[in-house]
């Protein structure tokens, strides 16, 4: 279908702010996944119920130290936090623009995916999510690279803590 034709088959308002010819492109798919565009596919940016990922941190923390606790099955619901299409961490973490913000993220998200492959494999899930099947224990490296990104005056510190991490896990 034509741009031009569903949006006057729709009755929608619309503006054209540059010089392309909008009668002539075609629309193959609409997602609002930013993920899942491509070539001749809309996106469409739906105003909703705004998220503060600092918010979902604080839950995704609470629900991995309840695993460690209890070993609930909570694999999916970990994994959720950072994939899902409408606030994941992965999502929040693309929107940043600072490197130490980005870096952050890249704690979190490494420390959410840690503990949910953990719990997937306690639960005995045979398939693991694509993203999760690559973590293993050389995500604390990475861990461990991007907290010394976020305060490089706490290095010595970080280290130390990698250390003694390190040597419990083996």
């Amino acid at each position: 279908m034509l741009l031009s034709e569903l949006v006057c088959n729709s009755k929608l308002k619309y503006s054209c702010t540059n010089e392309i010819d909008y009668t002539k492109i075609e629309i193959k798919d609409i997602t609002r996944d930013t993920r899942q565009v491509i070539d001749g596919s809309m996106f469409i940016a739906v105003i909703g119920v705004k998220v503060d990922g600092h918010d979902l941190i604080n839950e995704a923390i609470e629900v991995s130290w309840k695993w460690v606790h209890t070993e609930e099955n909570v694999g999916e619901v970990l994994y959720n936090f950072l994939d899902n299409e409408e606030n994941g961490f992965t999502l929040f973490q693309e929107m940043e623009e600072d490197e130490k913000n980005i870096s952050a993220w890249d704690c979190i998200i490494d420390a959410v995916a840690y503990v949910s492959r953990a719990a997937y494999e306690k639960e005995g899930v045979k398939y693991l999510p694509e993203p999760i099947e690559i973590v293993d224990d050389n995500i604390f490296t990475h861990m461990v690279q991007s907290l010394i990104l976020c305060d490089s005056m706490e290095c010595e510190y970080i280290e130390k803590v990698y250390k003694k991490c390190l040597g419990e896990v083996k």
